[in-house]
């Protein structure tokens, strides 16, 4: 015969357990959403065990970041770190998130988040000397951060020496992303195109100088950069998406920019890379220069579908005639 006190201790521990167990694999799904950049349903998922799991409040954040809405995201992330103190990951997403939102309030109020991003960010190296994303971030914010709230532009320069230290790749990329900051552009152009011949694999180098060429309003060297890119691996995500993005930007190559974009959101999502909202919206401003209005409408739709609050998308939408 079982002994009854055991009996009842075992149902004990066991109804402790099981909630624990579904929470941890609930958490689990949702960031199996994150991850595949279904951001309503991670977030419907996440919602049930933000306020006591880190990891739940940590991907909260990111969504919110996504959405572009940086005091939510700054609310999750703050929670991520009340419980899990010891991440240079979440304290790293916190200063980006301080950052988003001190572009979105009162000049009265941005100094204050500027100081709060720079706090994070620094907390987030002291846990971590060795995170790189910590460190970029910091060349970002020390590089364009006015002096009276920690901004340098030689702590920004010992930075991105200190990344190169560690990872030369890296390191060539913070010091291209520099000099574009302070533009430099010559600088700029020279540590990008000495890196497609370092560095001939890696397709983040064709598109950080498509994005310079872009931003300079150099299209035909951007189209040049990722048409050759292109022949090589035909099928390269961030290489897509950039052919979009530029054709997009620039009302040229239209007919190119819409079967690369097509060709990104008919294979499966990348790791690294814009949200199909975002790729969709993409595609509707090419089929809006194209005239197509009715095919332009549905892609911003789709948008808005996937991310309710694309801005830019229901700007676009709603100035559709």
């Amino acid at each position: 015969m079982k002994n009854p006190r055991r009996v009842v201790a075992f149902a004990l521990v066991a109804s402790t357990l099981l909630p624990l167990a579904l929470r941890a694999q609930s958490v689990e799904q949702g960031i199996q959403l994150f991850d595949a950049k279904k951001y309503v349903e991670a977030r419907e998922v996440l919602l049930l065990h933000g306020q006591g799991d880190a990891s739940a409040a940590f991907y909260l954040g990111r969504i919110e970041m996504e959405n572009g809405d940086g005091a939510k995201a700054v609310e999750w992330f703050e929670g991520a770190v009340r419980m899990n103190p010891k991440s240079a990951v979440y304290y790293d997403w916190l200063g980006r998130a301080y950052a988003t939102q001190a572009q979105n309030v009162s000049l009265f109020k941005a100094p204050f988040l500027a100081r709060k991003a720079k706090d994070a960010l620094e907390t987030g190296l002291a846990l971590d000397p060795d995170n790189l994303d910590v460190r970029d971030d910091l060349v970002r914010y020390y590089a364009g951060a006015p002096g009276f709230v920690g901004g340098s532009k030689e702590k920004a320069g010992a930075m991105v020496l200190e990344i190169k230290k560690r990872n030369a790749y890296r390191g060539s990329l913070a010091a291209a992303n520099l000099c574009a900051g302070q533009k430099d552009i010559s600088c700029a152009e020279r540590e990008l195109t000495e890196m497609v011949t370092s560095y001939p694999d890696s397709a983040a180098v064709y598109a950080s100088l498509a994005v310079l060429y872009t931003t300079l309003k150099q299209f035909d060297k951007a189209f040049v950069v990722l048409d050759k890119r292109l022949r090589a691996k035909p099928n390269e995500p961030m290489t897509l998406y950039q052919a979009g993005r530029t054709a997009s930007l620039s009302g040229q190559n239209l007919d190119w920019g819409e079967k690369a974009l097509k060709t990104y959101l008919a294979n499966p999502a990348p790791d690294r890379g814009p949200a199909p909202a975002h790729v969709h919206y993409r595609l509707g401003t090419i089929y809006e220069q194209k005239g197509e209005k009715d095919l332009a409408r549905e892609e911003y739709r789709t948008a808005l579908q996937l991310n309710p609050k694309h801005k830019e998308a229901q700007k676009a939408l709603a100035g559709l005639k």
